[in-house]
């Protein structure tokens, strides 16, 4: 699918309590975080916009990035205001998202996403599924979800796992994924939210068995 029909999302609006510091700008083999992944989903989209919550670091960083800023309307809600104010200032129906905590994801794994949404063009919302974990935070998002997931935050009904059900989200198992062009799934979705996890993640990334894309 063209990039010109997609939008990269990136939410970094997490409080990063566990991490014990803004986990969006920890350096990782001497760039961020967000940088990482921003180079990852950019070969796939035509715009970038990150979702930043209250930390006003990476808003006043944006003037000389790649990518827009936007903080929430629905401010200390979790990932799903995040997942919303980015939506609401898309410009294109399809979206690829990413949380802000799986520096691992490589250009092929987007461009796999897009792939299998070809596949599925009436779903609102795809996402992977690898080792019985599904990750609501990596995948595509179509912004006909807006209305619904605005009702989700109206209420406080902020459990993203609970809201991708109600919505009908189509979960992409692992053979799919591989069938799409996606290989080494489970490393690539590997998360950090803690700082030992940061450290395995910073491990993985130095023995990797895939080449870096970015």
């Amino acid at each position: 699918m063209d990039a010109n029909k997609w939008t990269g999302i990136i939410l970094a609006g997490g409080l990063s309590s566990r991490m014990g510091t803004n986990k969006a700008l920890l350096e990782l083999n001497g760039s961020a975080v967000l940088t990482h992944i921003s180079n990852a989903i950019r070969p796939a989209v035509s715009r970038i916009v990150v979702a930043t919550g209250s930390n006003e670091a990476i808003y006043n960083a944006q003037g000389d990035k790649d990518f827009e800023c936007v903080k929430d309307v629905y401010p200390g809600k979790g990932p799903l205001a995040g997942l919303h104010a980015a939506l609401s200032a898309s410009r294109t129906d399809w979206n690829l998202v990413s949380a802000c905590d799986m520096p691992l994801l490589q250009t092929s794994f987007f461009n796999g996403m897009k792939i299998i949404a070809e596949q599925y063009p009436t779903s609102s919302a795809i996402v992977p599924r690898v080792e019985e974990r599904t990750h609501p935070l990596a995948g595509v998002y179509h912004k006909r979800v807006l209305p619904e997931l605005e009702q989700c935050l109206m209420h406080d009904r902020l459990r993203v796992i609970r809201w991708l059900d109600e919505i009908g989200g189509h979960v992409v198992e692992i053979n799919e994924l591989e069938h799409a062009g996606i290989e080494h799934a489970a490393l690539q979705l590997s998360n950090m939210n803690t700082p030992e996890e940061f450290e395995n993640i910073r491990i993985r990334l130095q023995r990797s068995k895939f080449p870096s894309e970015s």
